[in-house]
């Protein structure tokens, strides 16, 4: 059985949407507006639903083998 390995970054985007990079799987979104109503699409775009969004952040990971 081979070791896993976890790579995680985050990225930033003006607006309602933050997109991970290929081979990145969104895990976490946070926003600049406090808004609750939030949904991640296609495992790596972060999507809040609130009107006027400022930023929007997704934190990205990547698992792989050793």
């Amino acid at each position: 059985m081979e070791k896993a390995t976890q790579s995680c970054t985050s990225t930033n985007s003006s607006g309602s949407y933050a997109n991970c990079q290929s081979g990145y799987l969104a895990v976490s979104c946070s926003c600049g507006n406090a808004c609750v109503s939030w949904d991640i699409q296609s495992e790596k775009t972060c999507h809040f639903q609130c009107a006027n969004q400022d930023w929007t952040s997704a934190c990205c990971c990547m698992i792989g083998n050793k």
